[in-house]
């Protein structure tokens, strides 16, 4: 067992240390993001399959609501473990700690309460007079279960990220909450319980992952304290997290306005569509917030001892990292679309165009690095707010502009646009904020590697064709990221690139 004094005392790290501990917490979260996405595409292609596009566009509207609502409960909160527990925990305050933890814990337990009894009283008119659908209801009732179960899973798995201990939000959050909601929602819906078994299912699985998070919490910093021990200051907390709580706010609105609109001006089958178009895109984004969820602390922590040029490293290598990723995953995409979204339905496959959009917007997002990561834990959470009021309007004004011509085309295409246009200012404001720059020539290497697997997965695709829809995918797949794995290797790796497989390769050979 890992002592709270381990925790409290840790070693200050070097600049290759940095690099180092980017690389194990972005493994270890990718890790848990990997089987994430596993269980949750396969989660969606049951659910879809057994629900249909109709019945899993309701499913969707109801858990688009629950999740701005949840996000609405934390209040931020989960920022500000993240800001403050690495400092609390380098100047060895557990008095700080404790207040800090408490505030985490409290508000927002009480906020999502609130909001969930809102809800549920709010049911039948949200479903009525917004979506037009009285069987959305039920839905909304049941899913409002799970809002203060949200928020507090948002706060404990942000506590844990601030001890900088990345695996307890894998084993919670990321595996057993996807892993259970797959099993029960199968097991439920087999017995014929439809839209309301998966959506109990989604319930039984937050309060397991709740309990869970609980307990790791609690072997980090042990609880059965005396409240009063606790130097709490709510106050500044508050004042640093309401900006990043309203930020997180306008991006998870900003983030659901294409299903809300799909729902209002189209139909719920399209929203179905949709929703599959999105979780087929979501692995683009899996690396980036792999790396995120550590680099976070690290730039708090950095930036706090005033040591610019190693946080600048951190920025320019897990950026490249990010990109060297998702260059492959966006030629997947963008070239097997089709057969990728036929495993769904033959329905699904309406959603072609859309992927490769939202594909192109993932890379780009991933190509810009932690932006607004490093915004915010520089202490600069009011120019994020401003930056997502920004995301919002034009995101809306998008939407509100394609998805009534274009359908699911102008959905991706508003939400693709919102998303350059939001990162490119990002990139801007750090740098003069900064005068750091996420760009290095050894960017180049991963572009020429994409442009040599791409000849060789268009090839693949076009000689393929006459195979099943799964044989093709999987070979086509093998020989792009074959075809870059190797360009990559001839073209050199980096100096970070060769610290990181070094230190990997170590652990797997006799000293």
């Amino acid at each position: 067992m890992i002592k709270e004094s381990a925790q409290l005392h840790q070693p200050p790290t070097t600049s290759d240390g940095n690099i180092l501990l980017a690389a194990k917490g972005g493994g270890i979260a990718f890790a848990g993001n990997l089987s994430v996405y596993i269980i949750r595409f396969a989660f969606s292609i049951v659910i879809a399959r057994l629900l249909g596009a109709e019945l899993l566009g309701l499913y969707s509207l109801g858990q688009t609501v629950t999740d701005v609502a949840g996000i609405m409960a934390a209040l931020g909160l989960s920022a500000g473990m993240v800001r403050y527990i690495p400092i609390a925990i380098s100047q060895k305050d557990k008095s700080r700690l404790w207040g800090i933890i408490q505030t985490g814990l409290a508000i927002p337990t009480m906020v999502g309460l609130v909001l969930a009894l809102g809800v549920f009283l709010l049911a039948d008119p949200l479903s009525i007079r917004l979506f037009g659908r009285p069987d959305l209801a039920p839905v909304l009732r049941l899913s409002s279960v799970g809002i203060p179960l949200l928020a507090l899973i948002s706060v404990m798995a942000a506590i844990t990220q601030g001890f900088k201990r990345m695996e307890f939000k894998v084993y919670s959050q990321d595996i057993t909450l996807n892993l259970s909601k797959l099993i029960l929602s199968v097991a439920l819906l087999a017995i014929g319980l439809s839209v309301m078994g998966a959506v109990a299912a989604y319930i039984i699985s937050l309060a397991v992952t709740v309990v869970m998070l609980f307990f790791f919490v609690n072997h980090l910093f042990p609880l059965n304290r005396p409240l009063r021990a606790a130097q709490r200051n709510t106050k500044d907390m508050l004042r640093f997290t309401l900006p990043v709580y309203l930020s997180q706010l306008l991006n998870e609105f900003s983030g659901s306005i294409e299903t809300v609109v799909l729902g209002f001006f189209g139909s719920v089958s399209g929203v179905g569509i949709y929703t599959a178009v999105l979780r087929v895109s979501g692995i683009g984004s899996m690396f980036l917030s792999s790396l995120t969820r550590i680099a976070a602390p690290l730039f708090s922590d950095l930036h706090s001892q005033g040591k610019i040029d190693q946080l600048k490293r951190v920025y320019q290598t897990t950026t490249k990292w990010a990109m060297t990723f998702n260059l492959p995953i966006f030629l997947t995409m963008a070239i097997f679309a089709r057969p990728l979204l036929s495993i769904f339905g033959v329905d699904f496959v309406a959603g072609a165009s859309g992927l490769i959009i939202l594909a192109f917007a993932t890379l780009f997002n991933a190509s810009t690095g932690m932006c607004g990561s490093i915004i915010t834990m520089t202490g600069h959470s009011k120019l994020n707010l401003a930056n997502s009021i920004i995301d919002l309007t034009a995101n809306i004004g998008l939407v509100l502009l394609f998805v009534p011509r274009w359908g699911i085309v102008g959905a991706a295409l508003a939400g693709s646009l919102s998303i350059i246009l939001i990162n490119t200012m990002r990139l801007v404001e750090v740098f003069v904020l900064l005068r750091i720059w996420p760009y290095n020539p050894s960017f180049l290497k991963p572009i020429a590697a994409a442009l040599v697997a791409a000849g060789v997965a268009y090839l693949a695709n076009v000689w393929l064709a006459f195979l099943p829809t799964i044989a093709q995918i999987i070979a086509g797949a093998a020989g792009l990221w074959g075809a870059y794995a190797l360009a990559i290797v001839l073209l050199k790796l980096s100096d970070e690139d060769r610290l990181v497989l070094n230190r990997l390769w170590s652990r797997f050979t006799p000293r």
